[in-house]
């Protein structure tokens, strides 16, 4: 393995260089930020744990050759480092969401696509891998509801949430871009819906404009599954739950928690509890998603990494979900 390139420095690529270093602490790091005395402050610090990383500049990342990219800069400029690596022979990381602006271009040029792995971490999360394995031998589910609230002054307390999450500005903020890992879990476990019928208001209860409630309900072709996904950012608690309804069992996934409850139609009921060290399970997911990507094997089904075109999916049901919120009406993806 050659050198890896990290692009940005804020808490997500600190995140991904720790767990780098965890991994391969002998491999070398080049970092690039657009400021390049933030990249060098970034580093002095990092290099009292580990001395294997260096600040570089532009004209370095275009003309050094690595052999894995990771892209965790702000979401505006994802898709231009994508384009730039995209022509190179290395492995890409980019974190998610993917922006809207350019998402056809992907869409037409997507041939290297598999060398690109999207930062969907909950596709690795056992409690999803368990469900998935589940929904295999229980094909009778008529009823799907994703619920997740948080509370955006608390959990964006190290930013100007103001300026991040004001409806419909350039940076992506707002409730519908908070639902992007359930919608790629819809997308995993599933398959893509054909149709969303989506309403978002703005309560104006933090103190400044927002759409901060959301509920979508998705058809699928030939089905008559249905799909509710709901997201508010006014709880004083995080929550994340996933509720399968079939004929003969009822599922509810805790993905906060990372418990599975199953119910079966004699009101039997039997939990599933994993990784109990919940303060640790995100990073888990992310360390588990980094060492799939450092083992330098393209994408394939089994790999279960988010791919280019799954993360480009993503972005388009969004873009789908407000469309739809605009029109009133529901809209075909």
């Amino acid at each position: 393995m050659n050198k890896i390139l990290v692009i940005g420095t804020g808490s997500i690529a600190t995140r991904h260089i720790n767990n780098i270093f965890f991994i391969k602490p002998n491999i070398a790091i080049d970092l690039f930020s657009h400021k390049f005395l933030r990249a060098k402050k970034f580093c002095q610090k990092i290099i009292s744990l580990n001395n294997n990383i260096k600040p570089v500049k532009y004209n370095d990342i275009i003309n050094n050759s690595y052999s894995h990219v990771i892209i965790a800069s702000k979401t505006i400029y994802h898709n231009r480092y994508l384009k730039i690596f995209l022509k190179k022979n290395c492995r890409i990381y980019c974190e998610k969401p993917l922006p809207l602006d350019e998402i056809f271009f992907f869409l037409k040029n997507i041939k290297n696509e598999k060398k690109v792995t999207i930062g969907f971490q909950f596709r690795l999360n056992p409690a999803i891998e368990y469900i998935k394995k589940q929904i295999k031998k229980d094909k009778n589910i008529y009823l799907i509801k994703f619920y997740v609230g948080q509370n955006l002054k608390h959990w964006r307390r190290n930013g100007n949430f103001r300026k991040l999450f004001s409806a419909g500005n350039k940076y992506y903020g707002s409730v519908f871009w908070e639902l992007c890992h359930e919608i790629d879990i819809l997308n995993y476990i599933f398959r893509k819906p054909a149709s969303v019928y989506s309403n978002f208001t703005s309560t104006r209860k933090l103190g400044f404009k927002i759409n901060d409630i959301a509920v979508s309900h998705f058809r699928f072709n030939n089905s008559t599954t249905n799909c509710i996904l709901s997201s508010e950012m006014l709880s004083p608690v995080l929550y994340r739950k996933l509720t399968l309804v079939s004929l003969d069992y009822y599922y509810e996934v805790d993905l906060v928690k990372n418990i599975v409850v199953k119910v079966d139609k004699n009101n039997g009921i039997k939990k599933y509890f994993f990784n109990k060290d919940n303060k640790n399970l995100r990073n888990i997911m992310f360390l588990d998603l980094m060492k799939k990507f450092l083992e330098n094997k393209k994408n394939s089904s089994q790999h279960t990494l988010a791919s280019l075109k799954d993360g480009l999916l993503v972005t388009k049901i969004i873009q789908k979900m407000i469309k739809s919120n605009q029109l009133g009406r529901v809209v075909k993806i």
